[in-house]
């Protein structure tokens, strides 16, 4: 995972300090349109695909499954099955119809207060669209390893539920809490199986998160937790 956090970095060295988009429609003939992932965006950055699966993942997520009903994804990705999910806050979605009309905003680098408290990617699955819900996967004996924006990699403590998440490509997976205590989890006991926002501090300093790149306007605008008492 810490290779996918470099191809990032260098990525924004060429690209004015901008973060790649998670994912958009081309509009293209004759099908009208193909979808292009925050994958098609680093292939020229990473030379060994099999880098976004997990060899303690039995079961990756099939991306073309995923969005099947909706888009074909754009040739030459290079990619067809994951392991890892990305923080939709720092990677954003464009136009992405019938359910996104308004492109959010890119991220960049000068957004982060916390890039070394910032999420990337981490080790997740993910529901179908319209959603496309990442949720974090304890695959390795209840923990789950998560890269973060300044490129470090380091492991999430979580505990694993009984409650069954709906996979995009098709079956389930368990629900794992986080039970690390910072920007994604309070600690106040409900369990948080998602990742989402850039990391900040509230005034008192206890740790929250928001997410920028989303007008209040966007059916996927999301309140982030530095917004809320």
């Amino acid at each position: 995972m810490r290779q996918l956090g470099h191809s990032v970095l260098t990525y924004l060295a060429d690209f004015d300090e901008t973060y790649p988009m998670a994912a958009y429609v081309q509009p293209s003939a004759p099908n009208g349109g193909c979808l292009f992932t925050l994958y098609h965006a680093l292939a020229p950055y990473i030379q060994d695909k099999q880098i976004v699966v997990c060899p303690s993942d039995n079961r990756p997520v099939d991306v073309v499954q995923v969005f099947a009903n909706h888009w074909e994804l754009c040739p030459a990705m290079g990619f067809r099955h994951t392991s890892y999910m990305a923080n939709w806050c720092l990677f954003e979605v464009g136009w992405l119809p019938p359910w996104l009309s308004l492109p959010h905003q890119v991220i960049s680098a000068s957004k982060l207060e916390y890039i070394a408290q910032t999420v990337a990617f981490f080790d997740a699955v993910m529901t179908g669209p319209p959603g496309l819900t990442p949720y974090v996967q304890g695959r390795h004996l209840e923990i789950a390893i998560a890269n973060f924006a300044d490129g470090h990699a380091q492991p999430l403590h979580t505990r694993y539920t009984a409650i069954a998440i709906p996979r995009g490509d098709g079956g389930t997976a368990p629900l794992y809490c986080l039970l690390d205590v910072g920007p994604y989890y309070s600690g106040d006991g409900f369990c948080e199986g998602m990742i989402f926002g850039l990391a900040a501090k509230r005034r008192d300093g206890r740790w929250c998160w928001h997410c920028p790149g989303r007008p209040r306007e966007s059916r996927w605008y999301m309140q982030g937790s530095c917004e809320t008492p």
